[in-house]
């Protein structure tokens, strides 16, 4: 990872260290071949549940990953601002629901 995708994870995890785990479990489901790393939805996420990780899986190299799935609200944050439609918030859920 270089300096910019640390400063990203570090200022998620501050986040997190000021809030609480979420009341309502939430399912977050993420399409790591989609992801490219981008870091818009760490960025974007309330909570600091997601993170960037080195993946030599991904093409990119680097992708998201669910580092604290305890702390989701469901806002669908990341979802929306994800480029690459890569990341869904309680997609199974809302199906059923409708």
């Amino acid at each position: 990872m270089d300096k910019e995708e640390k400063q990203i994870n570090e200022a998620a995890l501050e986040i997190r260290k000021n809030k609480q785990p979420s009341k309502k479990e939430n399912i977050i489901e993420l399409v790591s071949q989609y992801c490219k790393g981008c870091g818009l939805c760490v960025d974007s996420c309330p909570t600091g549940t997601l993170l960037l990780e080195d993946n030599i899986h991904s093409k990119f190299g680097i992708s998201v990953m669910v580092d604290a799935p305890e702390y989701c609200i469901g806002c669908k944050m990341c979802e929306r601002r994800c480029p690459d439609f890569a990341i869904f918030i309680n997609h199974e859920k809302d199906k059923e629901e409708q």
